[in-house]
This record gives C-alpha cells, sequence and structure tokens, in this order.
C-alpha cells in the first residue's frame, strides 16, 4: 500500500478510535473546516448532514454523548489517489451501549464510509462523507443522544 492510501487508512481508524475515547477534539485532523457530511437517509428514519467540521464534531458529541460503550469498526478499505484528491469506502459496524436508566438497551448499525479527501497544507482531510446505512437493530433512540 502506498504512504497516501495508509495515511488515508490511518486517519479513518484514528477517527473510530476517537469517536470510541470521546476524543472530539482529535477529528480536527480528520475533517477539513469546510467539510460536508451525510448521515443515514430518510428511508431509516436519521437522516443528518453537516455543512462544516464543527458541526460534524457537535453531531458526534450529540449522538454520542449520551451513549455509554461504543466500538466503531472498520473494514474492506478501498482507497484511490489521484494527485491531491483521494476516495475512500469502507465498510463500518458499530455496537452502541445505553447509559443509565437504558444500559441494558443497545443499538448495533452496519454500512459504509463513502469519504472524499483533499490534501491541503501535507495533511489529507475529509472534505465530504456519507454514511450509508445498510441495517440496523436495537433501540436508537434510547441509545443514540436520549437526552435529545
Amino acid at each position: 500500500m502506498d504512504k497516501n492510501r495508509l495515511i488515508i487508512k490511518d486517519k479513518l481508524i484514528n477517527y473510530a478510535i476517537a469517536l470510541d475515547q470521546k476524543e472530539w477534539p482529535s477529528l480536527e485532523n480528520i475533517f477539513h473546516q469546510d467539510a460536508l457530511a451525510e448521515y443515514g437517509d430518510e428511508t431509516i428514519g436519521l437522516l443528518i448532514k453537516s455543512s462544516s467540521r464543527e458541526e460534524i464534531v457537535d453531531m458526534c458529541k450529540a449522538s454520542l454523548g449520551g451513549c455509554g460503550f461504543t466500538q466503531h469498526l472498520l473494514g474492506n478499505f478501498r482507497i484511490t489517489v489521484d494527485d491531491d484528491n483521494a476516495f475512500s469506502k469502507c465498510y463500518v459496524r458499530v455496537y452502541h451501549v445505553g447509559m443509565p436508566p437504558n444500559e441494558n438497551e443497545f443499538y448495533e448499525m452496519f454500512g459504509e464510509y463513502q469519504d472524499e479527501w483533499k490534501k491541503t497544507n501535507n495533511s489529507w482531510l475529509i472534505i465530504k462523507r456519507k454514511l450509508r446505512v445498510d441495517y440496523e437493530k436495537g433501540n436508537r433512540d434510547k441509545v443514540l443522544a436520549p437526552g435529545n
């Protein structure tokens, strides 16, 4: 795997770790400040659109801040690089556990991250993200952002 593809793969893995450890400042090293993101779609009753890194980080905080344990597993990385632009896709499987009083509830999701990257100031950053949700199980409403 060439250096740029390896850097992008590592950034995707660091994103997953940042979410699980709720290390929100780490996301500044993943997303461009003007990044666009779309998580989910209308068919599952959840579509979240963000139009900046700040909005993406706020969405992550709101969605996962009310969760207990989470584990974001990524795999089947497909990354293509063309000069200062790149595209990546990877499968994602996430397990979420509720916080009290919902500690016996869970929400699991299978999907795919589809990202466009731009090399800016010698650093690869996501400029556009789409999370395609393929399957869900559990109680999303009691586990994700239960205070909202």
